[in-house]
């Protein structure tokens, strides 16, 4: 069957609730590729994909990323974050890694799912969306546990974290609600909305309202364990949006979430940009400074050059692949020399 074919009958199984096991190779190494159901009995009420490296060599450093596509089509979403996985695997192959994509809906007029904006706390415990940063939380568990029954892999208990554009959204923000499963975030294209956990701001971009909205305090001690690693191209202000103004009632940045109403409520913004500075670049520095500050392990490069992605200019494309490798692969070796092991 082609890949259209392919990709519509992994669909079908998943809204039957049926599990599909897959061989595949990628840059030579075979990989058994599982596209995972619902399984509400452990409260996972969306679908992801566990792509497992069948190599002597595999790391047992969980990766993961969600998907980067806004839609609410599952053969879309499939066919997205399978495109996801394997750009890990391409980025990870000399010390491959198990790769965990969890499949995240997007929907008009509904909570930011996929960037965990705050709306996304005020569903209904009904709603099979409900804290979808918790169904994360399981899937990844769920990993694990399939690793170590099926392959004997025990993987570390802290992932490494990947993010571009929306998906680097959800890393930072996945990385305030839980620090600590996260041993490295990686993220790209999403610096202008950096949380910095302080009760100055609110959620999404501090703590000000943090243990109300998700009944526990802020593990601060953990957050200050995670190695943040931050790329944005020089241009990225370039392409702007026909629908979002700035302060002086022009073009906004079509990738500063401090604009978009739908990632961070319009009076966070202002008050962000008040506080830390209108020009995306400016704010990024000051926040980057704050946050060492606080003593939090964080480093941010400007890709010189580069855009967010191919529309107007050239994007980070494989300067940033580059960065997000070299992230993962210090990720390893710092774990070899902090815990003496060859894995």
């Amino acid at each position: 069957m082609n890949k259209d074919e392919l990709i519509k009958y992994i669909a079908n199984e998943l809204e039957h609730n049926r599990n599909i096991d897959l061989k595949y190779q990628i840059n030579g190494i075979p990989y058994k590729i599982k596209f995972l159901a619902t399984d509400m009995n452990k409260g996972i009420n969306i679908p992801s994909i566990l792509a497992i490296p069948l190599s002597e060599n595999t790391n047992s450093q969980l990766v993961v990323e969600t998907n980067n596509l806004e839609s609410g089509n599952l053969q879309e979403i499939i066919e997205q974050g399978t495109q996801t996985g394997i750009r890990l695997a391409q980025l990870t192959k000399d010390l491959p890694s198990p790769i965990v994509v969890p499949l995240i809906p997007s929907y008009k007029d509904y909570p930011y799912l996929q960037q965990l904006s705050r709306e996304c706390f005020s569903l209904s415990s009904d709603d099979r969306n409900y804290r979808i940063d918790k169904q994360v939380v399981r899937i990844i568990n769920r990993a694990k546990s399939i690793l170590e029954k099926e392959n004997g892999l025990v993987v570390k208990d802290r992932i490494f974290l990947n993010g571009y554009s929306s998906s680097g959204v959800f890393a930072q923000r996945f990385a305030l609600l839980h620090p600590d499963m996260i041993e490295t975030a990686c993220i790209g294209g999403a610096s202008g909305s950096i949380p910095i956990p302080t009760d100055k701001f609110a959620y999404p971009l501090g703590i000000a309202d943090y243990e109300s909205l998700t009944g526990r305090k802020f593990d601060l001690e953990s957050y200050l364990k995670i190695k943040f690693k931050y790329y944005v191209g020089e241009l990225e202000t370039q392409n702007k949006s026909d629908s979002r103004f700035d302060d002086f009632g022009q073009p906004a940045p079509i990738h500063d979430m401090s604009y978009f109403d739908r990632s961070l409520p319009t009076e966070v913004g202002k008050y962000q940009r008040s506080v830390l500075g209108t020009e995306m670049f400016s704010r990024i520095q000051n926040t980057i400074q704050i946050l060492q500050n606080l003593g939090i392990d964080i480093q941010h490069k400007i890709i010189l050059g580069r855009g967010h992605n191919n529309k107007n200019c050239i994007g980070v494309n494989e300067l940033g692949d580059k960065f997000v490798s070299d992230t993962y692969k210090s990720t390893i070796e710092s774990r070899k020399i902090d815990y003496g092991v060859s894995r």
